[in-house]
């Protein structure tokens, strides 16, 4: 008996080792394959030693600067408000260190080290100032401290339903934790390395299939990897929100604040959230706008009641 028992286990072993190396190998196959069956749309610029994804339409004498918030859609996130801004005057989309067609970074992503690849490739791609930064979410911290890295580059900025340098103190307690979970990333890493994620079709957030549908093929043979970028980011979350609180104010420069009004549903309710607490952190998330308009001497903010967070989806 023990004899057939030690000849399962290894044939089981086997069997689970021969299916591992399928999954890596079919893994590393679709990272060579997929960028040459999906090219990116702009070009690859060299920022040190790795290249990032920087797509750029329109002419004009000023350039706006697209940055996307904590997700994994990158440039292709802003693909329909890019050709409409190219009417009129030069705008660049790019893909963070790590996120669809942009090559990892060593360095961990703070908001220093991203504004800085997005100067070097801004740089290295002959895309010379000035600027108008437009940034959502998370990106509208990013933006903040590239227009304090290299303030006599920026003329203007737009702030996209921003996040908010103090909003996770003044937010209502969340009813669930949040934090991301270390072994979670930890976990989803190995399977992205395995191929697992790819073979699942895995999509991390909902609301990336609303992007226009010839583009969801892109976004899926990039999921894989920028899901890890973007767990990365997340675990520097706190970090960065707390680096943008000694950022300085825009001065005189234009500055228009962008804010989403609309409702959240009850079927589109996070998990383990209530329509009453929604309700409450909607009300702070209002007075953080307001106070996101005070940056500047030069501001405007619009709110749009038509528009949930990812305004670039709706109006």
């Amino acid at each position: 008996m023990k004899f057939w028992l030690k000849w399962i286990f290894l044939g089981v072993l086997l069997a689970v080792s021969i299916l591992l190396l399928g999954l890596f190998l079919y893994e590393r196959w679709s990272r060579i394959y997929l960028p040459i069956k999906y090219p990116p749309p702009g070009k690859l610029v060299d920022v040190g030693g790795r290249k990032l994804h920087l797509h750029c339409m329109g002419e004009g004498n000023v350039t706006v600067i697209l940055e996307d918030g904590l997700a994994p859609m990158g440039s292709l996130a802003w693909g329909r408000v890019q050709p409409q801004i190219a009417e009129f005057t030069r705008v660049c989309a790019y893909d963070r260190a790590g996120i669809m067609w942009s090559e990892p970074s060593p360095n961990p992503p703070t908001a220093d080290e991203i504004a800085q690849d997005l100067h070097r490739a801004l740089e290295q791609a002959g895309i010379k100032p000035p600027y108008v930064l437009a940034g959502l979410s998370m990106g509208g911290i990013y933006i903040r401290v590239f227009a304090e890295l290299y303030p006599e580059e920026v003329v203007g900025m737009v702030l996209v339903d921003s996040a908010h340098p103090e909003q996770e103190e003044r937010f209502p307690p969340a009813p669930v934790n949040l934090k991301p979970s270390p072994v979670k990333s930890w976990l989803n890493r190995q399977l992205a390395a395995m191929g697992v994620l790819r073979l699942l079709h895995h999509l991390p957030n909902p609301n990336v299939r609303r992007i226009p549908p010839e583009m969801l093929p892109q976004l899926k043979a990039f999921a894989p990897q920028s899901t890890v970028t973007v767990e990365a980011e997340a675990q520097l979350f706190d970090r960065n929100l707390k680096r943008a609180q000694t950022t300085p104010s825009l001065g005189d420069r234009p500055l228009v604040v962008l804010t989403a009004a609309k409702p959240v549903s009850v079927d589109q309710l996070p998990r383990g959230f209530t329509a009453d607490y929604m309700q409450q952190q909607r009300a702070v998330w209002q007075e953080l706008q307001a106070e996101l308009a005070t940056l500047s001497s030069s501001s405007r903010q619009i709110i749009s009641g038509q528009s949930g967070h990812l305004m670039y989806f709706d109006r």
